[in-house]
């Protein structure tokens, strides 16, 4: 028994092994810890001891604290032991966003390969193992708002007209552009504008731009800047200066651009000088409102679109409900005028109103609903055996007729009176005519 349950777990082992060694996917790291900013290579492996009859799919990388950049993927192969296995690297870049440790979570990617020795492809499904990556934080002495990985740094600066000959009321532009390698342009740094004295500062929108390739990255950052000069005499721009760590020869290295010296000039035409200073205000100001996220209505376009979908869905169940509603609506009121208790209702009101005419119509119309057609209300109390509602009618019927007096308030109530009672035995003694139709009189 024993030996039978061993060899039984020694095959499965076996086995186990050899499916193991047909399908094997990893993720892995050129390095375990980064700065901010730092690029990671991520390299996803997948391998097969056959080989792939379709794309393989990773599907869309997401780590939290990370920016992920997909760049290619590499047909490969390799040995295991014996067997040499067919397979396809892709390559990431990972750019942390956070310090601590952040994961790289499981993945799980979808292959189609044939059995060995077979030919048609499988659909399967693989899945890597979780890593981790240390994050170091900015090291200190260094600004955090000024802090840049890069493997180089290309600085450029562009005036819209010579420094030499600037006068009073003057806008002249200035522009920083700021080319990095091997980063992306979420993480260069915006440029410090210090104030200075004589000079109103009146900064545009930012141009930035990543661009990638099958092997790298690189970014651009573009800054203008409006200098409106308000004092005569000399004006001195301090330096900029820009750091970057290089991950390659891992030191910092620094860019700087030297201090300017600007003489102005006097002007005699100083009237404009109020109204570019307003027109550069409201440039400013409309720049970056545009840069504000667009809301509608306090929410962003998706959002708010979501909720106009949901209320006209809303509203569509609604309509369709209000037209199921009055419809039944309709149909309960058509079923009620049709009814014994609506034609009993019109016979007390014409009774209220104390006009022998009506009443005489009125209970004609409700005779017929209690299956009692081509009868009178004297016919029927004599049917039923209402002696009382007999007296009631001669009574009525010789005040009216034979006197040609009004009858009294109080012999119209004892001729209701009279009814309800005829309309009590009638209901408990009826029996349904097939041959008439009849709706929802049973519910007076």
């Amino acid at each position: 028994m024993v030996r039978g349950i061993s060899i039984s777990l020694l095959f499965w082992l076996v086995s186990f092994s050899v499916m193991s060694q047909k399908l094997m996917s990893y993720v892995s790291l050129n390095q375990n810890s980064a700065y901010i900013g730092q690029p990671v290579e991520l390299k996803v492996s997948v391998f097969t001891t056959t080989w792939f009859t379709a794309g393989v799919d990773v599907g869309n990388i997401k780590v939290d604290g990370a920016l992920t950049v997909y760049f290619r993927s590499v047909s490969t192969s390799k040995m295991v032991g014996n067997q040499r296995y067919s397979g396809v690297e892709f390559y990431y870049n990972l750019f942390p966003t956070k310090n601590g440790t952040i994961e790289i979570p499981v993945l799980e990617i979808r292959i189609e390969s044939p059995e060995e020795g077979g030919y048609k492809g499988i659909k399967r499904t693989t899945k890597t193992r979780a890593k981790t990556l240390t994050v170091k934080p900015i090291p200190l002495g260094y600004d955090p708002n000024n802090w840049l990985v890069a493997s180089s740094l290309t600085v450029r600066e562009n005036w819209s007209k010579p420094l030499s000959n600037v006068k009073l009321g003057e806008v002249l532009q200035r522009t920083i552009s700021r080319t990095a390698n091997g980063t992306l342009s979420e993480f260069i740094p915006a440029t410090k504008s210090d104030s200075i004295s004589g000079v109103s500062l009146y900064p545009k929108r930012p141009k930035v731009k990543t661009n990638k390739s099958k092997t790298g990255v690189s970014a651009s950052r573009s800054e203008t800047v409006n200098y409106l000069f308000e004092k005569e005499g000399e004006v001195v721009l301090p330096p900029v200066e820009y750091v970057y760590w290089n991950y390659s020869t891992k030191k910092f290295y620094k860019k700087r651009i030297d201090s300017i010296h600007i003489q102005v000039q006097p002007n005699a035409d100083l009237a404009m000088l109020e109204t570019i200073k307003k027109s550069l205000q409201k440039e400013t100001i409309a720049e970056e409102k545009s840069d504000e996220p667009l809301l509608i209505l306090g929410y962003p376009p998706l959002t708010f679109a979501k909720y106009v979908i949901y209320g006209l869905l809303l509203l569509i169940v609604l309509y369709k409900g209000l037209k199921i509603t009055i419809s039944w609506i309709k149909k309960k009121r058509v079923a009620y005028l049709d009814s014994e208790s609506y034609s009993f209702s019109q016979l007390k009101k014409a009774i209220h109103t104390a006009d022998y005419g009506q009443v005489i119509i009125a209970s004609k119309s409700w005779l017929v609903k209690v299956n009692l057609p081509h009868t009178s209300l004297t016919e029927a109390a004599k049917k039923y055996k209402t002696d009382s509602l007999i007296e009631v009618l001669n009574s009525l019927n010789a005040t009216i007729f034979k006197e040609k007096s009004k009858a009294s308030k109080s012999q119209y109530e004892k001729l209701l009176q009279q009814i309800v009672l005829l309309r009590k035995q009638v209901i408990s003694t009826h029996t349904p005519d097939k041959k008439v139709e009849r709706t929802g009189w049973l519910n007076p």
